[in-house]
């Protein structure tokens, strides 16, 4: 029996996501549920909400403050972990704001992925790989009695939206973490219109914070009957129209790795200079777009194509 505090500093969904055979497996392996602290901006107690191997979840904030304010919450943290009493404490990450709380708790064990051999370096070795190839590499190094890679989240509790004027349900997300990874929205455009000639209901993603994405559709497509927007849908509810899609289209970002690790068939775009397809980790069935290497005429065939199949 050993007790782990596991430390999450990483702010995306997908990055939970990539988390799951790291926490499964020290669950399974020492028959603790585990304390987890997560970067408030993941919504980690939604996403996690019908997972069993963790006890509680505590919400910190990972920002870069100030110098004085930097080492009043390395204080604060430091507090906060000794409270726990756990055996070991694993820190997903290197960020040295992290390290100097976690070295001055009273934790025995003490593991920090990308950590070095000294107090405040780090150590390369794994620059190469993308989060969730490391994620999945140090997870590995623990030599852990139970191995358990399983991505895909329990959506045994999770309702679904029924429907019965529709003969499929598409979920679309439209922009990416920092716009970086964004396929041009007139593409999303001609695939929407594409399926509006069938009877499927779409659903169309974007950031609370993005309200612009609305001024670059068209009107036909925002007085549809078949299109509804899920900007202003809390994270739950995103999950639940996820499930209940029949397919996923987007960007290779967080929506994707939902898709993805609730097992629908996700359509995954993604631009090689930004972003690789980490995602491919979660599920071997998603089908990714290179738009370096196909053109965005194919592209939008292709997923025309095989979402409108049996139509």
């Amino acid at each position: 029996m050993k007790k782990s505090l596991v430390i999450i500093a990483a702010r995306g969904l997908g990055d939970l996501i990539y988390h799951l055979p790291l926490l499964r497996s020290l669950y399974e392996s020492y028959g603790e549920k585990l304390i987890i602290f997560s970067n408030k901006v993941n919504q980690s107690k939604k996403v996690y909400k019908h997972e069993k191997f963790y006890e509680k979840i505590i919400y910190f904030d990972n920002s870069r403050l100030s110098f004085f304010k930097t080492i009043k919450g390395a204080i604060d943290f430091k507090n906060l972990i000794n409270q726990f009493k756990v055996d070991q404490l694993i820190l997903t990450g290197s960020p040295r704001r992290l390290m100097v709380p976690i070295y001055l708790s009273k934790v025995k064990e003490k593991i920090i992925f990308g950590g070095g051999k000294f107090f405040f370096t780090k150590d390369n070795k794994y620059q190469h790989l993308t989060y969730s190839e490391k994620i999945m590499k140090y997870t590995e190094n623990l030599r852990l009695p139970v191995k358990n890679n399983n991505f895909f989240l329990n959506s045994s509790e999770l309702k679904k939206i029924e429907e019965i004027n529709f003969k499929k349900k598409i979920f679309i997300s439209l922009d990416s973490h920092h716009d970086q990874n964004n396929w041009n929205i007139k593409n999303y455009i001609k695939i929407i219109n594409k399926i509006l000639l069938y009877n499927i209901k779409i659903f169309i993603n974007f950031s609370p914070t993005k309200i612009h994405f609305i001024d670059l559709l068209p009107k036909e497509i925002i007085n549809s009957k078949n299109i509804f927007f899920t900007n202003k849908k809390t994270i739950d509810e995103i999950i639940q129209i996820i499930n209940s899609c029949d397919h996923i289209i987007g960007n290779e970002s967080g929506p994707v790795c939902l898709g993805a690790s609730l097992r629908k068939e996700v359509h995954s775009i993604y631009i090689p200079i930004h972003t690789p397809p980490e995602s491919k980790i979660i599920n071997g069935n998603t089908n990714y777009y290179n738009t370096d290497k196909e053109n965005d005429e194919t592209i939008i065939s292709k997923i025309i194509d095989r979402v409108t199949k049996n139509i």
